[in-house]
């Protein structure tokens, strides 16, 4: 085959292989087009990150009011069970003490079956006084019978003052009356006289 002239070499369509100032070109815009990728990528990172962020905020928001409301609700129980022991407390005291008066009778009653009745008169007074201190005992009716002990003015209630130098100042010397509690609510105090010192 002859070879081409050089008039001929002149007239040759472009080849179609890039160039070098192409493959520059195509490698900086592949650059750019990458750098915009990227900044696109980041900016769907942080856009992901704020909305988890925010969604954990929601998260922390819900959990919290639900435990206040938890915290609220145990409140609320422990409330309402103090008041209907308390109401309760207070109905069980309030019959109790208006059955203390007959206690009272009962008590003298025996004292005087002892000293004019016979032996079954006394044994029966004694069966039923028996029986109803049982039953007060286990509605946790407790006596209050301070005889020799200290005054106190929580559960005591004093009507006189003995001078005994032989006893401590305020030593319970007689009860008049007996007092009740029921548990550590005070049914009727306990009536005293005590002792004071000559000064």
């Amino acid at each position: 085959m002859a070879e081409k002239s050089s008039s001929e070499r002149g007239h040759e369509q472009p080849s179609n292989h890039p160039g070098e100032k192409d493959v520059i070109q195509h490698a900086e815009e592949q650059k750019a087009s990458d750098g915009n990728l990227d900044k696109e990528l980041d900016n769907a990172v942080k856009d992901l990150k704020n909305q988890l962020a925010d969604k954990q905020k929601e998260a922390d928001s819900y959990k919290n009011s639900m435990l206040r409301a938890l915290a609220d609700f145990e409140n609320y129980k422990k409330r309402t069970q103090k008041d209907f022991f308390e109401v309760r407390n207070n109905a069980i005291a309030g019959v109790l003490e208006s059955l203390l008066p007959i206690l009272d009778n009962f008590e003298l009653g025996l004292a005087a079956a002892h000293q004019h009745g016979s032996d079954k008169i006394v044994d029966g007074f004694k069966m039923i006084f028996a029986s109803f201190k049982n039953l007060l005992a286990a509605h946790g009716v407790q006596e209050i019978f301070p005889l020799n002990g200290k005054f106190d003015m929580h559960f005591h209630e004093c009507v006189g003052r003995v001078m005994d130098n032989t006893k401590e100042n305020d030593t319970v010397i007689s009860v008049d009356r007996k007092g009740y509690k029921l548990n550590d609510k005070l049914l009727r105090p306990a009536v005293v006289t005590v002792s004071y010192h000559e000064e």
